[in-house]
């Protein structure tokens, strides 16, 4: 699937596990966190035919995660109060397990350990260590992308190290199920933030 789906994917789902009771600031963190879990997989992609939809992407995803910081900042810093209160050994080791994910999801093949459900299990616990709030919607974002990459021809190495990939071979990328998963996403996410609002 393209890195627009995914974005939107991600936001989708992280804006379902919140639900509209998380309240507009709440959603706000939740679709930052889906959105950086949506992205994190193809930190594996380095050749692309489309270099600038990829670093779109990827701004995407930062720019929902400063609004995050702007509407914590509103709200009286909540988030931030949490992660600083873990305490420091906490958020050094979360960010030092964060780099070190993103490494090795950088120096990855494509869709192997990136894409692996080692990868989310290590992501979503490194974000626990750095702010717990945002660690299930990362997840969510995360799987999200996993999910819609099962779709396609290309096999996925979910179980990596083990080397068998996975695939439904029902689609393929920037194909018509893509578009329909990019629609459907955005429709999600405009619904989940429209029950939100007063």
């Amino acid at each position: 699937m393209t890195g627009k789906t995914h974005l939107a994917a991600g936001v989708g789902a992280a804006l379902l596990a919140a639900g509209p009771a998380a309240g507009l600031t709440g959603l706000v963190a939740a679709a930052a966190g889906g959105a950086a879990g949506a992205v994190l997989p193809d930190l594996d992609v380095r050749d692309t035919a489309h270099p600038w939809r990829e670093r779109l992407t990827r701004a995407g995803a930062a720019a929902l995660l400063v609004g995050a910081l702007v509407a914590d900042g509103a709200a009286g810093w909540p988030l931030v109060s949490r992660a600083a209160g873990a305490g420091l050994g906490s958020l050094a080791l979360g960010a030092a397990a964060l780099a070190a994910l993103c490494c090795a999801a950088r120096l990855s093949t494509h869709r192997s350990f990136s894409h692996s459900l080692p990868a989310l299990a290590g992501f979503a616990a490194a974000t626990h260590l750095v702010c717990a709030p945002l660690a299930p919607f990362v997840a969510a974002g995360m799987a999200s992308h996993l999910m819609l990459d099962l779709l396609t021809y290309r096999g996925l190495r979910l179980l990596w190290p083990a080397r068998r990939g996975f695939s439904l071979g029902l689609c393929r990328t920037g194909g018509v199920v893509d578009a329909c998963c990019l629609v459907a996403a955005l429709v999600i996410a405009v619904a989940s933030l429209w029950q939100a609002l007063p």
